[in-house]
């Protein structure tokens, strides 16, 4: 009986020598040459001139194309030309352990050293469960240990893999850990006996494991890519259905006309903006511009809860009481730290008056002929951070030709690209220079506050509503 030893231990399987024939001469390594070296600029210090060092160039080129890859196959690939270049080309054997009973393992990969693939490459996780599992002969017994190998084959075909190990006479093997267990191995199988050394060994486990690296991160890029790619659509729904919750038309309001502008800094945005009649038919209508504290998901479901509380209302109360019921709800669902800053303002068409109320928001902005100023009122602080808002009312009658706008921070507070605010300032003189009619001031404010902004991303949801007095 022939036997192989490797690693001081002895695997007793195979019976016959066989010579070894149908393989492709190996291709043999890149040598070494000696360096030389030549002076430098520096006194003292000599240079070894590298340019005849062929393996250098293959190994940085190996490195670059290994992080442009984004497959498996194609890293693995990569790899193993460049050493079949540099050390000369082997047999490459991968296979897989984890999710395998001892013993066992998934081949994923069976490359001769002339290229032949005598298995479908495994190219990604997700189909290594379809490869047959196997158990025992030279890969089973190699593979038990933890531990890389080196081993003196006789050439015979394996008692399980047959004739697929005829004529080799050398062997390294090296685990890829995976959390500190082995989950795939590489497995080296060359002709020539004693082809390898320790020191060889010793560089091929260092080398196949910076591989494994390179390929767990891409494949937990991938991973993250798809996580992501799920969470964006998510996002997107989200967001579509809170934009579903904005008003589709504005209602009918005998002497005003009505305009909006709403554009979110992310996916799903914060800023929410309603237009209401009284549902008891008073003929009063409500107005209501709100900013949820943060962006995205979290801010969306605020913007929701603050939708269903003003279509669930019975009547239309007066703003102080609109922003006291929200803040009554919000306080009692606290959602982490978040916080809503409203402005109500409910308009009588009989009287041609506006009241409203505020939560830490920005005061709205009368234009009246040639000019543009806040109107001024004592506001409480934002909903859903104290038990009452105890915000004052302040009132207005609108004259023909006024126009009101209600917006949120992320219009006075965008910046340039030099890191300016855009401010009240420039709200009002937009205001001023704007042409009659709800939509053309909403026109003329986006108009400037582009222009103003330039090149810069908004850091903020933009919101702006306009109520203008026409008869």
């Amino acid at each position: 009986m022939r036997s192989i030893e490797y690693s001081g231990s002895v695997y007793e399987t195979f019976r016959t020598r066989v010579p070894p024939s149908g393989f492709a001469i190996p291709m043999p390594a890149v040598p070494i040459p000696p360096p030389t070296y030549r002076p430098s600029d520096l006194p003292g210090v000599s240079l070894a001139d590298l340019r005849a060092n062929e393996r250098l160039p293959l190994l940085l080129k190996l490195t670059h194309k290994l992080f442009n890859q984004t497959e498996d196959h194609g890293i693995i690939n990569e790899f193993a030309e460049a050493m079949g270049r540099i050390r000369g080309r082997s047999c490459m054997v991968m296979v897989r352990t984890r999710d395998c009973p001892p013993g066992s393992y998934r081949i994923t990969r069976w490359r001769t050293a002339d290229g032949d693939e005598l298995v479908t490459p495994i190219m990604h996780d997700g189909q290594v469960n379809t490869a047959p599992i196997r158990s025992g002969g030279l890969i089973g017994h190699i593979t038990t240990e933890e531990l890389p190998q080196m081993a003196r084959l006789d050439g015979s075909p394996d008692s399980v893999m047959g004739d697929w190990t005829r004529g080799y006479r050398s062997l390294v093997s090296t685990p890829l850990p995976e959390k500190s267990q082995p989950a795939d191995w590489l497995i080296l199988l060359d002709t020539p006996e004693d082809r390898w050394t320790m020191e060889q060994l010793e560089t091929v486990v260092l080398q196949a494991n910076l591989v494994g690296v390179v390929i767990r991160n891409l494949n937990i890029a991938r991973r993250l890519k798809e996580a992501t790619s799920y969470i964006q659509n998510e996002i997107d729904q989200i967001a579509e259905i809170q934009r579903s919750l904005l008003p589709q038309t504005f209602p009918e309001i005998a002497g005003l006309e009505i305009a909006a502008s709403y554009a979110t800094f992310d996916r799903a945005g914060g800023d929410y903006y309603d237009v209401f009649p009284d549902p008891n038919g008073s003929g009063r209508f409500g107005f209501l511009i709100a900013d949820a504290s943060g962006h995205g998901p979290s801010a969306a479901v605020v913007v929701a809860m603050l939708h269903a509380v003003v279509a669930n209302f019975s009547r239309l109360p007066e703003p102080s009481e609109v922003l006291e019921e929200i803040n009554r709800k919000l306080f009692a669902r606290r959602i982490g730290n978040s916080f809503v800053t409203a402005l109500v303002a409910v308009y009588d068409p009989a009287e041609g008056t506006l009241r409203f109320a505020g939560a830490g928001h920005p005061p709205p902005i009368l234009k009246r002929a040639n000019s543009a100023h806040e109107i001024e009122f004592e506001g409480g602080p934002p909903l859903g951070i104290l038990e009452r808002v105890d915000s004052a009312q302040g009132s207005i009658t609108l004259k023909p030709g006024d126009t009101v706008l209600l917006y949120t921070d992320g219009i006075s507070e965008a910046m340039s690209i030099d890191h300016k605010l855009f401010g009240v300032e420039r709200i009002r003189g937009a205001l001023v220079a704007a042409a009659p009619g709800a939509q053309q001031t909403i026109d003329r404010l986006n108009a400037a506050l582009k222009d103003y902004i330039g090149a810069a991303k908004p850091n903020d949801d933009q919101t702006m509503l306009t109520i203008r007095r026409f008869g």
